[in-house]
């Protein structure tokens, strides 16, 4: 059995525009209280032009402040600091990114993020679809959901997956089956176990492995109380058939009391199908 142990590589501190003010500092004490190893920081980062205005920023040092900017070095900074201070108590401390990715900003993010700031952990993400909607926000997903038929938003949204495999610059994906949380609101075929596009699954994860990567369980979905991990555990299974042994545990919290949120169910799923848990340690 690989090991399997509690961790969150999936953590939206401050530096998240979207996120509560609770800072490094503040997640780092709370994931040592709750018994966590590893703990990864993964702010957005959506440096793609044509949504720039809309979702291009983080915060920094309490101001809105655009993601290109020059940021990164103290981001890095407090994490590398808060790995220093944590580390002879039993808490690694990781610096990663949820990004957002696209063709024409690859040599961009490979410079930046790759080359100039060995970003721990890069975490491709796919929340855009239908010329830059956003499959996590309510009133988008309405819009999106409501009018592309299940089958044709897979076929998009998995090739946009295939492009975050093939630019090489990944460690992991985030919540594979994200579609899910509004989705299920418009349409229930994206909560049909029947229905589950395995197809889609089989060829990425297939790539996914080959590539030497990982994917995540992500656990957001138990703050919405859908109470389901994502992906579920028939997508999970098929994971390890074609060859994965190690994933990624996300919580996605975007406040301090949601870290590490039902990291208990991510732990046994991975013990019932004999999956590892994904470590940078």
């Amino acid at each position: 059995m690989p090991p399997v142990f509690k961790t969150d590589y999936h953590v939206h501190p401050d530096y998240s525009y979207d996120a509560a003010r609770d800072t490094i500092e503040e997640y780092c004490e709370r994931a040592l209280a709750i018994g966590l190893s590893e703990i990864c920081f993964t702010p957005h980062y959506t440096a793609i032009p044509s949504v720039a205005d809309k979702f291009g920023f983080v915060r920094h040092k309490g101001e809105k402040t655009p993601v290109t900017g020059g940021w990164l070095g103290d981001y890095i900074g407090e994490v590398r600091a808060a790995d220093a201070r944590y580390r002879d108590k039993g808490l690694r401390v990781f610096a990663g990114l949820e990004i957002d990715y696209c063709g024409s900003i690859h040599d961009f993010l490979k410079k930046r993020l790759t080359d100039e700031h060995q970003i721990d952990y890069m975490l491709g993400s796919v929340h855009l679809v239908n010329d830059g909607l956003d499959i996590m926000i309510p009133s988008e997903a309405e819009i999106i959901f409501t009018q592309t038929s299940p089958s044709d938003f897979y076929d998009f949204y998995f090739a946009e997956v295939d492009k975050i495999i093939d630019s090489g610059l990944f460690k992991s994906i985030a919540h594979i089956e994200g579609y899910k949380r509004y989705g299920v609101r418009h349409n229930p075929d994206y909560a049909d176990a029947g229905l589950i596009p395995y197809g889609h699954f089989e060829r990425i994860f297939n790539k996914v492995f080959k590539k030497g990567m990982t994917f995540e369980i992500n656990l957001s979905l138990f703050r919405d109380g859908q109470n389901v991990t994502n992906p579920v555990e028939e997508v999970l299974k098929m994971a390890y058939d074609c060859g994965i042994r190690s994933v990624a545990i996300g919580s996605d919290a975007h406040r301090l009391k949601d870290l590490a949120i039902a990291v208990e169910s991510a732990v046994e799923a991975c013990r019932r199908i004999g999956l590892g848990v994904f470590s940078l340690a």
